[in-house]
């Protein structure tokens, strides 16, 4: 790996790992260095899910910004790298504008309850296909590795929905475990929520807040999933242990 692509890769990796300070202190070592210095606005803004369009318009500002300096780069051999690095890393920032559309696409159904689970479906399918070749310069490994997981989790949940509407035990039960596991191989990207100083713990991180509404989807999912097979589910347990098991759902749905 060249010097330039493992400096963006370390950067890359602190963003994926939630590691916002490391990131920065990375990239002050490097002060003067083209294209990762407009990385460093990337820093500032470590939310992906904002119900106002203040993320998006950073992105777009960092896209001119990536544009200018691509444009500047043109004349001089030397710096077809550093327009490489400019077109993954507008790659990448336009992968996150479509999922701002999509998660606002969501919300706004879910205010009107006109939740069409094919229609966002086909959605996050479609993000997943436009996006499917970009960014994939080895410097954004870790950002692409974190991308791809959050729309698998969306493309299996949504899928998990429209599977219990047609009552499909296994498919659903398939797709639900396989939204835990994404979830779980997120979760492992991200840094240790305790925060060491001096040997002492201090306190743990939230997770962040778009992987709570995951969580919090996907408890939503296997709620619906244990009303719906519920006289299923029961036949393989005894009846104090179902009751147990289902109180610990995000939804108690049967119980009420």
């Amino acid at each position: 790996m060249e010097k330039e692509d493992e400096f963006l890769h370390i950067y890359f990796t602190h963003i994926s790992q939630l590691c916002f300070e490391k990131a920065k202190e990375h990239i002050e070592k490097e002060k003067g260095a083209k294209v990762v210095s407009y990385a460093v606005e990337y820093n500032k803004h470590k939310s992906f899910l904002r119900k106002d369009n203040s993320l998006r318009s950073i992105y777009e500002s960092m896209k001119n910004d990536l544009r200018k300096l691509e444009d500047n780069c043109k004349q001089s051999i030397l710096d077809k790298r550093v327009q490489n690095y400019c077109q993954n890393i507008t790659q990448f920032l336009n992968a996150r504008i479509n999922l701002i559309d999509l998660y606002e696409r969501i919300y706004n159904m879910g205010m009107n309850k006109q939740l069409r689970y094919t229609d966002i479906l086909n959605r996050v399918e479609t993000v997943i296909q436009r996006n499917a070749l970009g960014f994939t310069d080895i410097s954004l490994t870790p950002a692409r590795a974190v991308f791809s997981l959050e729309c698998e989790i969306l493309e299996q949940l949504f899928r998990a929905l429209t599977e219990l509407q047609r009552l499909q035990f296994l498919p659903s039960l398939a797709l639900v475990h396989g939204a835990h596991t994404r979830l779980s191989a997120w979760e492992s990207k991200m840094q240790s929520r305790e925060i060491w100083k001096l040997g002492i713990v201090f306190k743990n991180n939230p997770l962040p807040a778009l992987f709570q509404w995951l969580q919090k989807l996907r408890g939503t999912v296997l709620s619906k999933f244990s009303l719906y097979f519920h006289d299923t589910l029961a036949q393989q347990t005894t009846p104090n242990d179902m009751r147990h098991l289902c109180s610990k759902l995000y939804h108690d749905h049967y119980q009420k």
